[in-house]
C-alpha cells in the first residue's frame, strides 16, 4: 500500500522523525507512541467537530459525562444504573453543561473517579472521516472489563436506550454497544443479529475496522495499537506494562477466512438501509479476499505507520484508507466498471445529508479532480434527491448489481479454499430471511425501491396501457410517466411492463411514483380511469405505503399477512353485462346468476404485506377467480396465527356493488377465522356453488399447503437430507407446532431430541412437503455443516446460468419444551442454548 493519508487536507501535522527515541528504552518507545496516537486522537475529534453542526457538537462532547455520571438532574439518568469510566476527566465543554443541568453535585476528583463500572467509551466508523455527514450516526463502544451482573447489564442496556432517545431530540442517531474484550477475544456473542449489531457474522473484519477507526473519548488505551508484534505477544510478561491501564481486545494471529461469507452477509444487510457505505465495505472485502492469503488489513498497514520510525502525517482517514486500498486493487486487475462504481458510491456517500463547506467539501474536491470527473458528473450525484424513477431505477440497478455480485465472489472464494462458515445457524437464518424479503425475485413480488438513492419519485401524470395479444409489443400492462399523446422523448419516458395489472399499479403506488397530486389515465378497453382513480383513493385511505418497523421475533416466524386488500372486478366486471336487475338478489345469485347461472365475480385482484414486509400481489380472470383468491388467502393464513391487522374488501362493479362486496368479505373473514382457530368448525364453509358447478372447500388440520408424508415428496429431498442424516425415512405424524411455523419458500430443518441422545428431523421444502427421519445419531453441528455444503453445491450449479443466486439458505431450528409446553427456536440460538443450560442443571440436581 502506498500511502493510507488523506490526500486532501490543508491543515497537515508533520511529526519529526522518531530514530533516537525509538532507539531508547521500551519505556521511552512507548511514551513517544503514546503522544502520536493523542495527536492523532485529537485531530479526529477536532475534524469531526469542525464538519458538524452544534447539535452533533453537543450530543459528542456529552456522551462520555453522562456516561461517567448518573443523576436524576442529568439526561438519561437510570436508578442504580453503572456509571464510571476509568480516569474520568472533565473537559471545559462538559463542566459548562453541568452548570446549565443545575447540577448541584461536588465536582472533586474523587467524586468524578467513583465507582468505575467502565474502561472506556470509543467512537468507530465514519465520525471524523471524510465520510461522516449530517446523516451519519455515531458508533459507540462502551467497555467493560469485570463482568456486570444481569440486573447491572439491563439497567445499563435501558440507560443507553434513553441516551439514544435524548441524542434523538437533537437530530443525532447514537449506537452504544456494550463490549467485554474477553468475551470478544473468546467470540462469546451476547447479542445476535440486530439492526445494528452483527452478532456473529463478523469478527475480525469488526476488529479491523474498529482498529483503524478508534476514537478514544474517555478511558484506556488500545493495547494492541501501541506495540509491535513481539511486543503485543509478550505484554503479559512485560513489567513495563501495567495491564490494568489497557484495554485488549486481541490481534489477527487467528483471522479465519471462514468469516468472508458471514461479513458479506451483514454487508449486504447493512445495504438495505446503507447503500453506499456496504458497498464501500463490500469492495474492501472483495479485496481483502482476492489478496488472500498476503491480506493487507488496514490497521494492520496504519499500524505499521504508526508504529514506524518515519515521520507521520496525523491525518489517516480510515475510508480515505478504504479508497485507496480497492483503488490500486482495481487498477491492478483493471477492473474499470468497479473502479468507476467505487468512486460513484464513495462520493455518493460522502454527500449525503446537509452539505456544508468545511475541510470535506475541499477534500472531496481534490478527489474529483483526480478522477477527472466533468462538472456535469458531480452534478448529478449532487442533485440525486430530485432524480425521478427513470435515473433512480439505472442507479439502483448499478449499486444491487455490485452487492449481489460481490456477494456471490466471495461465497466462491469460500468455496475455493473449502470453508465452513463462521457465524451461527440463528445469524445465518435471520440475515438470509431478511435479505429473502429484500432481494428475491418472486412472481407476484413488488419490488421496491431503495428510498435512500431519491426520497421522492412521485410523477405529475401516469398512464396505463393495456396492449393486447397479436400486438407488436409484448401482451400485457405498461406504466408509462406521461400523460396519454404526449409528445413522446425517450429520455424523459419511462415504461414499467407487467402481465398483471395488480403488481404494476402496487409498484407504482408503493414506490411514490403515484400520489395524491399525480394524474392518472388509462388506455384499456378493461380499466377505465374513474376505477383506477378509486381504486388509488381506496389504497390511500386503508393501505398505509410506510410499513410499520420489522422485529426479530417477525423474522422467526413464516411471512404471515399483516394487511390485506382485495378488488372486486377491478378489470373485469360481469355485471357490465346485466339489463334487468331482479327486485331481489340472495347471496347465492351473485356467484349463479340468472337462466345462464354466470358468476357475477370476473376479477380478483390481490395484494398483501406480509411481516416481513414484503409486498405481495396476485390476479384472477374467470368463472374460478374467487376459488383461486379464497385459496390463495387461506394458504398465506396460518393455523394458530393472528389474523391480518387489516382486511379490506373493494369493489368496482357497475350494479350490486355492495352486495358482491359484503357476500365475498363474508367469505374471506370465514376463511381467515377457520385458519386462526377463531371458527371451530368449517362447516359453513363445505361448499361454494360457482357458476353452475359445486365446489368442497376443504380445511386439513395442518396448515393449507402442508402435506402429509407421501413417498413422491420424499424423493425429492432424498439427495440433501439422507446423506447428511445417515437414517432412512419414516411415514409418521409430525408435530403440529411444525405445521404453524413452517414458511413457504425456504428449507427448514427442526430437530428434535429422543430420551436416548438420539433425535429426529422434519425437512419441510420450500413447497411445504414434509418428510420425517427418526433416532438419527451423531453430531447435529456436523450434519449441519454437511446440508450446508450439499446446498452450496446446489446453488453454485444454478448459479453459473443465472445472474445470483437464491438466498433461500437452510434453515435450522430446535423443538423444545420449556414447561412442559412445545415450542420452536432458532437452533443455537439464545433461548435454545438457555434452555440446554436448565435441562443440564436439572440433571445435575437429581444426581
Amino acid at each position: 500500500m502506498k500511502s493510507l493519508t488523506l490526500k486532501a487536507n490543508t491543515a497537515t501535522i508533520v511529526e519529526e522523525k522518531a530514530t533516537k527515541v525509538n532507539e531508547g528504552s521500551f519505556y521511552q518507545k512507548l511514551e513517544f507512541t503514546k503522544k502520536r496516537i493523542d495527536k492523532l486522537n485529537t485531530y479526529r475529534i477536532e475534524r469531526a467537530i469542525n464538519a458538524n453542526n452544534q447539535s452533533f457538537v453537543h450530543v459528542f462532547s456529552l456522551l462520555p459525562l453522562l456516561i461517567h455520571l448518573n443523576y436524576p438532574s442529568l439526561p438519561a439518568y437510570v436508578e442504580n444504573a453503572p456509571r464510571g469510566i476509568w480516569n474520568f476527566k472533565l473537559s471545559d465543554y462538559q463542566k459548562h453543561s453541568l452548570m446549565s443541568y443545575s447540577f448541584q453535585e461536588a465536582i472533586s476528583d474523587h467524586h468524578i473517579k467513583n465507582q468505575t463500572h467502565f474502561d472506556a467509551l470509543y467512537c468507530m466508523g465514519s465520525t471524523g472521516s471524510i465520510t461522516q455527514t449530517s446523516l451519519s450516526d455515531l458508533d459507540l463502544w462502551l467497555c467493560y472489563s469485570n463482568t456486570l451482573t444481569i440486573e447491572q447489564y439491563k439497567l445499563m442496556e435501558l440507560k443507553i436506550t434513553k441516551l439514544q432517545e435524548w441524542a434523538k431530540t437533537f437530530d443525532v442517531d447514537i449506537n452504544i454497544f456494550l463490549m467485554n474484550p474477553e468475551q470478544f477475544k473468546t467470540q462469546t456473542y451476547s447479542s445476535g443479529v440486530t439492526d445494528e449489531h452483527s452478532g456473529s457474522a463478523q469478527h475480525f473484519f469488526l476488529l479491523d475496522e474498529f482498529y483503524r477507526s478508534a476514537i478514544l473519548l474517555a478511558g484506556k488505551r488500545l493495547l494492541w495499537l501501541h506495540l509491535h508484534k513481539n511486543e503485543y505477544q509478550n505484554a503479559h510478561n512485560n513489567p513495563e506494562i501495567d495491564l490494568n491501564e489497557w484495554i485488549d481486545f486481541g490481534d489477527f494471529s487467528s483471522l479465519s477466512t471462514s468469516e468472508f461469507f458471514g461479513a458479506s452477509l451483514w454487508q449486504l444487510y447493512k445495504g438495505i438501509n446503507n447503500p453506499y457505505k456496504s458497498a464501500i465495505k463490500i469492495f474492501l472485502l472483495e479485496c481483502y479476499a482476492h489478496t488472500y492469503p498476503k491480506t493487507k488489513l488496514i490497521s494492520k498497514e496504519f499500524k505499521k505507520r504508526i508504529l514506524s520510525d518515519e515521520a507521520i502525517e496525523y491525518h489517516f482517514d480510515p475510508y480515505q484508507a478504504m479508497l485507496e486500498l480497492v483503488t490500486e486493487h482495481l487498477i491492478i486487475r483493471k477492473e474499470w466498471i468497479k473502479l468507476d462504481r467505487l468512486r460513484i458510491c464513495f462520493y455518493a456517500k460522502a454527500i449525503e445529508g446537509e452539505i456544508r463547506k468545511n475541510w470535506r467539501t475541499e477534500a472531496l474536491q481534490l478527489l474529483v479532480e483526480e478522477w477527472c470527473w466533468s462538472e456535469a458528473q458531480t452534478t448529478l450525484l449532487q442533485n440525486r434527491q430530485h432524480w425521478k424513477i427513470k435515473q433512480v431505477m439505472s442507479h439502483e440497478n448499478m449499486l444491487i448489481d455490485h452487492l449481489l455480485q460481490s456477494y456471490r465472489n466471495l461465497i466462491h472464494f469460500a468455496r475455493k479454499y473449502h470453508l465452513n462458515p463462521s457465524i451461527m445457524t440463528n445469524d445465518t437464518d435471520i440475515l438470509m430471511r431478511r435479505l429473502y424479503s429484500v432481494f428475491e425475485v418472486l412472481p407476484g413480488k413488488v419490488s421496491l425501491i431503495n428510498p435512500k438513492i431519491s426520497s421522492n419519485l412521485a410523477e405529475s401524470a401516469v398512464t396505463f396501457i393495456e396492449v393486447k395479444a397479436g400486438s407488436l409489443m409484448q401482451a400485457g400492462w405498461y406504466l408509462v410517466n406521461q400523460a396519454p399523446k404526449s409528445q413522446y422523448d425517450s429520455n424523459l419516458r419511462y415504461v414499467q411492463y407487467n402481465k398483471s395489472p395488480i403488481k404494476l399499479i402496487a409498484w407504482g403506488y408503493f414506490n411514490g411514483i403515484i400520489n395524491v397530486n399525480t394524474h392518472l389515465h388509462t388506455v384499456s378497453d378493461n380499466l377505465n380511469t374513474q376505477k383506477l382513480r378509486q381504486f388509488i383513493t381506496d389504497l390511500r385511505l386503508t393501505f398505509p405505503i410506510q410499513a410499520s418497523e420489522m422485529t426479530q421475533e417477525d423474522m422467526h416466524h413464516p411471512n404471515k399477512i399483516r394487511n390485506l386488500a382485495i378488488a372486486i372486478n377491478l378489470v373485469q366486471d360481469p355485471t357490465e353485462t346485466i339489463t334487468e336487475l331482479p327486485k331481489k338478489v340472495y347471496p347465492s345469485d351473485l356467484f349463479n346468476f340468472g337462466n345462464a347461472q354466470k358468476t357475477l365475480v370476473g376479477s380478483v385482484s390481490i395484494i398483501y404485506r406480509n411481516v416481513w414486509n414484503e409486498i405481495r400481489t396476485q390476479h384472477f380472470d374467470g368463472e374460478d377467480a374467487i376459488l383461486k383468491a379464497l385459496k390463495l388467502v387461506s394458504n398465506r393464513i396460518y393455523q394458530g396465527a393472528a389474523s391480518p391487522n387489516s382486511v379490506n374488501i373493494f369493489c368496482y362493479s357497475k350494479y350490486l356493488r355492495s352486495d358482491l362486496r359484503e357476500f365475498v368479505a363474508d367469505l374471506v373473514h370465514k376463511c381467515i377465522t377457520i385458519q386462526t382457530g377463531c371458527l371451530l368448525h368449517a362447516d359453513e364453509l363445505r361448499h361454494l356453488k360457482i357458476a353452475g358447478k359445486t365446489w368442497q372447500v376443504i380445511f386439513r388440520k395442518q396448515t393449507v399447503g402442508i402435506k402429509q408424508i407421501e413417498e413422491q415428496a420424499v424423493e425429492n429431498r432424498e439427495n440433501i437430507a439422507n446423506p447428511a442424516l445417515n437414517i432412512t425415512k419414516e411415514k409418521k405424524a409430525f408435530p403440529q407446532k411444525i405445521s404453524e411455523f413452517a414458511s413457504e419458500g425456504f428449507l427448514q430443518f427442526f430437530f428434535e431430541d429422543n430420551q436416548d441422545n438420539s433425535f429426529n428431523v422434519y425437512v419441510v421444502d420450500e413447497k411445504n412437503s414434509v418428510e420425517s427421519y427418526y433416532n438419527c445419531s451423531g453430531n447435529k453441528e456436523e450434519k449441519i455443516r454437511k446440508i450446508n455444503k450439499l446446498q452450496h453445491n446446489k446453488r453454485l450449479k444454478i448459479e453459473t446460468e443465472v445472474a445470483f443466486g437464491s438466498f433461500n439458505h437452510p434453515q435450522f431450528y430446535q423443538l423444545i419444551s420449556p414447561n412442559g409446553e412445545l415450542s420452536i427456536v432458532p437452533f443455537q440460538s439464545r433461548q435454545h442454548l438457555d434452555y440446554l443450560a436448565t435441562q443440564e442443571s436439572k440433571q445435575t440436581q437429581s444426581c
